[in-house]
């Protein structure tokens, strides 16, 4: 492509792969060895490292190396192993970071959909990063356990592609009982003081998103700044959920707005 981003599959543990996005020489130069790594949305239970290649090839256009990990999920574990994942994967770009011409101090992380969940639990309780971009993510999965229960068998508006009935089953994959789903909701792990770290986030919504509804959002902004942490709440309206993996007007408004905050971010 003539973004000059290239990238390369590469084993980052146990057999689990990790695509490594590198970017042009001159803008990786203006970054300083900055890195992300990015989390892949499916409801802790579906995707690998390709889900979020347009926006992952943004980013590095933009001067980011990008580590894109695959983790364990409801498909062959069950929760936490995700989050130690997510948190194992800023450590080992950090292990590697000679190899990989990164700066060890300069490592974000982001994420997609329930990626994005997975992200800021690590970053809250696992490992300490300087950002989270926390892409449309269902940050309370048992509240959109619920509501997934409650729209099976309702009609699909136009345009939106939602699947109640996947959602539960790959929610129920990943965490088991209700419980769990309940304590690894971020809002929960705040009012319980579990949170070790309070880095800045940028949380992004999608205004028309039918898969994680908006109070889920608002409720952690609160929360997060109740607890003394500063995120930002960013509305992309009449946007639908995973809008950002896209190549229209309002997706690279995204991805340009994504690489303003991580240089903003990490220089």
């Amino acid at each position: 492509m003539s973004d000059g981003v290239e990238w390369r599959d590469e084993v980052w543990r146990d057999g689990m792969l990790a695509r490594i996005y590198e970017p042009p020489d001159a803008a990786r130069a203006a970054r300083r060895g900055a890195a992300v790594v990015n989390v892949h949305g499916g409801a802790w239970a579906m995707g690998d490292r390709t889900h979020s290649d347009t926006y992952c090839r943004a980013v590095a256009a933009a001067g980011f190396v990008v580590v894109a990990i695959e983790f364990r999920d409801g498909r062959v574990a069950r929760h936490p192993a995700a989050v130690e994942d997510v948190a194992h994967g800023v450590r080992w770009v950090r292990t590697e970071a000679a190899r990989l011409r990164v700066a060890r101090d300069r490592v974000a992380l982001m994420g997609s959909s329930s990626g994005g969940h997975l992200a800021l639990h690590a970053a809250l309780t696992d490992v300490d990063v300087p950002f989270v971009a926390a892409l449309w993510p269902p940050l309370d999965p048992l509240a959109r356990y619920r509501y997934a229960q409650g729209r099976i068998g309702q009609p699909v508006p136009d345009g939106q592609t939602f699947h109640p009935t996947a959602l539960v089953r790959s929610t129920q994959a990943y965490f088991g009982d209700e419980a769990t789903m309940e304590a690894a909701s971020i809002s929960t792990l705040l009012r319980t003081g579990r949170a070790r770290w309070l880095p800045p986030v940028w949380l992004v919504r999608a205004g028309a998103d039918l898969n994680v509804p908006a109070a889920i959002l608002d409720t952690l902004a609160v929360d997060y700044a109740a607890a003394g942490g500063t995120l930002e709440l960013t509305d992309y309206p009449g946007q639908v959920h995973g809008f950002g993996h896209g190549d229209h007007a309002e997706a690279r408004r995204f991805h340009a707005e994504l690489a303003v905050r991580l240089i903003a971010a990490l220089g």
